[in-house]
């Protein structure tokens, strides 16, 4: 087993889930065996337009790449990417800039709020960017 940690790119090995590695979730130590699942949904239609599986336990680097998943899937040339505040991260809501996505995600209130935060741990809420098309109605 040892030699198999070693081995291992990431110095990990699961043996229910050779894919699957330790998520920090909390910042305080802890985590979990898994994976992030992110999901981009239409919000018209409610269909999912895009989806990834990272071993990362926050969301904060997924907006840009989630959004661009989404858009290029929509086939649209402007969409609106809504995400909770567990996305926000100023680089992520700066590479979305001139690409046709704007972000639209609550800045933490703080670190102690935000993560206690009912919204903050919702795992439907975390795991979810939802894109609609923009639609000019002149």
């Amino acid at each position: 087993m040892e030699r198999q940690v070693q081995d291992a790119p990431d110095k990990q090995v699961s043996l229910t889930d050779p894919d699957a590695r330790s998520m920090a979730t909390s910042g305080r130590g802890t985590g979990v065996v898994g994976y992030n699942v992110q999901t981009a949904v239409d919000a018209e239609h409610h269909l999912i337009v895009a989806h990834e599986v990272t071993n990362v336990g926050h969301d904060r680097t997924q907006l840009a790449p989630m959004a661009r998943k989404a858009l290029a899937a929509i086939g649209c040339e402007e969409i609106t990417a809504l995400a909770d505040r567990g996305y926000f991260n100023g680089e992520q809501v700066l590479a979305c800039e001139g690409t046709g996505i704007l972000p639209c995600i609550p800045k933490p209130c703080g670190r102690a709020k935000a993560v206690s935060s009912p919204a903050m741990t919702s795992p439907m809420m975390l795991r979810r960017i939802t894109t609609s098309a923009r639609q000019d109605k002149r």
